[in-house]
């Protein structure tokens, strides 16, 4: 990392797309490891970097800055920060339905993965009814796309798992039943797993 912010110090400009990936990554990695107290400060400079850079050029950066955002959201409530964390990936979805609104081939499976993220937040929090409602948007999303891009099986399964624990929750287990028959008849397969 410390060659990364040489070069970056340097260069500024040519260099700073390049120290936000590998910061966002470097978190992301962090957090599946367990170790959120270094992933959040890591992520956290992502986020401020595509910001500055989303503020200059929106087409080329926002996409980036949504998916730093989606992957400090969950990390701030893992650290005990969950309003923190919901308004995070609720910022991310708000960037993927709009950027979705212009191309909806390319952003809309990243708004499904998103809407995924917020509804375990919004479960987290108590708002199973708005949980519901965001797995249910990211199953119809994928649906639409998985005859073109069978890649978003990986997401509708994620969706549908977190759908089926929030009908059960809700107290509709014949429902929830019936998404867990769905997903063991349709596996995801190898190379399909993004």
């Amino acid at each position: 990392m410390e060659i990364q912010r040489r070069q970056v110090g340097s260069n500024l400009a040519l260099h700073e797309r390049d120290l936000a990936t590998y910061l966002s990554n470097l978190g992301a990695l962090m957090s599946m490891a367990g170790r959120l107290d270094e992933a959040l400060p890591v992520t956290e400079e992502a986020v401020e970097i595509w910001r500055r850079l989303a503020v200059g050029n929106p087409a080329a950066y926002e996409p980036d800055l949504a998916t730093s955002l989606s992957i400090l959201g969950p990390i701030l409530a893992w650290a005990g920060r969950l309003d923190e964390g919901s308004t995070t990936i609720g910022e991310a979805v708000e960037i993927w339905r709009r950027l979705a609104a212009a191309n909806l081939a390319t952003h809309e499976p990243n708004l499904a993965k998103a809407l995924t993220l917020r509804a375990i937040l919004l479960a987290s929090s108590g708002d199973l009814s708005g949980a519901l409602q965001d797995t249910e948007e990211a199953e119809a999303i994928c649906r639409n796309h998985i005859v073109t891009t069978p890649s978003v099986i990986a997401p509708l399964h994620a969706a549908l798992a977190v759908q089926a624990e929030l009908l059960d929750n809700l107290g509709r287990q014949r429902e929830a039943q019936d998404v867990r028959r769905w997903l063991a008849a349709n596996p995801v397969q190898r190379g399909h797993d993004e």
